[in-house]
């Protein structure tokens, strides 16, 4: 009987490695897969999930710890967003799609959004032709025919915007609530706009159901 244990404890202990082996990049890969398609403007998408054991965690508390996923080269019509990074821990899934290779989202604890713009980006979406736009940490510089102005970067009513004093002001419209579902705050980094939020539901775009969140 002792033996019959010890071989059924190793039988299950192996099943549960080679659960943990071969289904997270399964499910990473499913996800992958199903953004991609619900965002094809995106040039990459890549999943991760985090939190080993993935499966035998998943299994036993409905639980899986942390999802990211990163969007690399996203053309929007408004603009080209050069990455945007979601990452959700705490999500409750339904363990039956475990063993087909989903993720069904039915509640996460916390979800956070970011967004890098470069400044190239920014300037090809600008409405103001010519203008070459310099970021540096917390400030930003705008050239027009020969005038250069110094301003902060504001994130409000879906629009990155520049006040630029002696030149036109700079506005460039982002994508919606589809894309952006919370509200953005920005800051100046190097060559860049970073952008960020919390989260109060996923994106539709990131899991296939989305009971609450």
């Amino acid at each position: 009987m002792t033996r019959l244990v010890l071989v059924l404890v190793v039988m299950v202990a192996i099943v549960v490695v080679a659960a943990e082996v071969v289904v997270p990049p399964r499910l990473e890969e499913e996800i992958e897969q199903r953004v991609s398609t619900k965002v094809p403007e995106a040039g990459s998408v890549q999943a991760e999930l985090d939190g080993f054991p993935v499966v035998a965690q998943g299994l036993a508390t409905g639980e899986v710890r942390r999802l990211v996923v990163t969007l690399e080269e996203v053309a929007r019509p408004e603009l080209t967003i050069d990455r945007v990074l979601v990452e959700v821990t705490g999500i409750e899934v339904a363990r039956r799609a475990l063993f087909d290779g989903e993720i069904d989202l039915e509640r996460v604890d916390r979800g956070e959004l970011t967004a890098v713009i470069t400044e190239a980006d920014l300037e090809d979406a600008s409405p103001v032709g010519g203008i070459d736009l310099t970021l540096t940490p917390g400030r930003a510089e705008a050239t027009l025919a020969g005038q250069t102005a110094g301003s902060d970067v504001e994130v409000a009513n879906g629009e990155v915007r520049f006040e630029l004093g002696p030149l036109p002001d700079l506005s460039v419209a982002l994508p919606g609530a589809d894309f952006f579902p919370c509200p953005l705050e920005g800051e100046v980094v190097q060559g860049a706009v970073r952008l960020g939020c919390t989260l109060d539901r996923v994106p539709d775009y990131l899991l296939r159901r989305i009971e609450g969140a």
